[in-house]
């Protein structure tokens, strides 16, 4: 019994020495990103100090844990004019300084998103928290923004974060200029600022992007790099699990303050060997809903709630399918026109209105704005039934139009070309021949974005701009219709054979 126990003994000894202290962490990631505005509670949404109370308990316990935001923190509420940009970077600040008094503001990160050039080019400071971006640079190559932070837990467990943007946005570019200022890829940033931070035990990019040119990005990377994550924003996709690509997982949770990701890592030597991931969607308690009901009733004594809302219209974090907010726009934008058919791009879409069982919203002008905040025009064109048909089968794939006046079949398993296998507008089969109205909004049939949103060549449909905006064509139908009752799934225009 004594040899036993000895033995056992010594086994355990060796393997304590054997076995380096800290080679095994443990690390939860926060994420989120899109938060485009949308920071104050609602009766339909919590607010961004919902998030601080949750992460406070989360940092407190575990010593690698932090948050991180990829972009895109501007441009969502009908704020006044003077007040855009400035109170979402209100809340934003005083969101990072309540955490900081609890010693974690360096665990609270975020990345620069096209957005946040919306109104010129924040200063270098403007962000308490620091604004990280690695590729935007000054004349002589120095960085404008933070490039990277590195994040020390326990054990001396090192954290490297990168921040990325895209290179080519036309707004950002126009923002920029002025300040002296230029965008480099994204992948020489990484090339650049990878080894300038040290040895790392996990290293993380932030990148704000189509999902397609993080997916381009993460290919491109070299595995001697060591990258080992990828948390993205820009595109609106909830990735319930993450993409992998060249071994790299990549994360992204919705948009508009609606979910939020958490990441549990568990990282032996610098690498993952083993990743949990879930999707959180926030939703107020009911106690919380109730008061902020009451408020708004309080509020709307101030300005008309005229259209009643009873199921929920939902769109702007379900892009890549048919969606009730997607038809119940393109069905005003095709009553106001009075064309065969109209379309939209999912992507202007920004605000979904959850409906509680029971609970009714009344809505107001301003929430028609929030919809679609860009105020385009409408515009009308004349196409052939070949030219739309060619639209929706670029959208066989991935729903960049929503669709009022045509419903289609599509079969993804099928070449390209003969994916869509049935199309009808107006309840009869599309004829290739004939000529349709079609009414869409100004910024897609721009010459520069018809490949992209419509996949034909500039120039081949001729549209005429109407004087009707948007958001007020969505008011004027709305007190038309005065109950909005829209399946949240779709109308069922858009059909996929599994």
């Amino acid at each position: 019994m004594k040899k036993r126990r000895f033995f056992c003994l010594a086994f355990l000894l060796i393997l304590c020495v054997c076995v380096p202290a800290g080679a095994r962490e443990h690390v939860t990631v926060i994420y989120q990103n899109d938060l485009h505005g949308w920071l104050f509670p609602d009766s339909t949404r919590v607010g961004i100090s919902n998030m601080a109370h949750m992460l406070r308990p989360i940092f407190e316990k575990e010593p690698n844990a932090f948050y991180a935001m990829a972009g895109d923190l501007f441009t969502g509420p009908d704020f006044p004019e003077k007040k855009k940009g400035v109170f979402e970077l209100g809340l934003w600040n005083r969101f990072w300084e309540q955490l900081a008094s609890r010693g974690f503001g360096k665990r609270v990160l975020i990345s620069a998103g096209n957005h946040e050039f919306d109104y010129g080019t924040p200063e270098p400071d403007a962000f308490r928290s620091g604004l990280l971006c690695a590729n935007l640079v000054t004349l002589d190559n120095r960085p404008y923004f933070t490039p990277y932070r590195i994040i020390t837990g326990g054990s001396g467990f090192k954290i490297g974060v990168i921040g990325l943007l895209m290179p080519h946005n036309t707004r950002v570019l126009k923002a920029i200029r002025p300040r002296g200022l230029e965008m480099r890829s994204m992948l020489s940033a990484v090339e650049r600022y990878v080894p300038q931070m040290g040895r790392l035990d996990l290293t993380v990019l932030m990148v704000h992007d189509h999902i397609r040119n993080i997916v381009a990005l993460a290919e491109a990377i070299p595995a001697d790099l060591g990258v080992d994550m990828i948390l993205s924003g820009h595109s609106h996709i909830v990735l319930e699990e993450p993409l992998v690509k060249n071994g790299i997982p990549i994360f992204q949770a919705g948009a508009m303050n609606s979910f939020y990701g958490e990441a549990r890592l568990t990282v032996s030597d610098g690498r993952i060997t083993s990743m949990r991931n879930r999707i959180v969607k926030l939703t107020p308690c009911p106690l919380a809903r109730f008061s902020m009901a009451v408020k708004e009733a309080v509020d709307a004594l101030g300005g008309e709630r005229f259209a009643l809302l009873r199921q929920s219209l939902l769109g702007a974090c379900f892009r890549n399918e048919e969606n009730s907010l997607g038809d119940f726009v393109t069905d005003a934008f095709r009553w106001a026109t009075g064309t065969d058919a109209a379309m939209t791009n999912s992507s202007s879409l920004r605000k979904d209105f959850e409906v509680y069982p029971g609970e009714p919203l009344l809505l107001n002008e301003g929430d028609f704005k929030t919809i679609c905040p860009f105020q385009n025009h409408l515009v009308v064109g004349k196409a052939t039934g070949a030219q739309i048909l060619r639209i929706l089968e670029g959208d066989a794939l991935a729903v960049s139009n929503q669709v009022s006046g045509i419903t289609y079949m599509v079969d993804a398993r099928k070449p390209c070309g003969q994916r869509v296998v049935e199309a009808k507008i107006g309840g009869e089969p599309i004829s290739p021949e004939r000529v349709y109205t079609l009414t869409h909004n100004s910024f897609c049939t721009r010459p520069e974005n018809m490949e992209r949103y419509l996949h034909l060549e500039p120039g081949s449909i001729e549209w005429k701009q109407t004087k009707l905006i948007d958001y007020q064509v969505l008011v004027a139908y709305a007190r038309h219709l005065k109950v909005i009752d829209y399946p949240s799934g779709g109308k069922g225009r858009i059909i996929r054979i599994p």
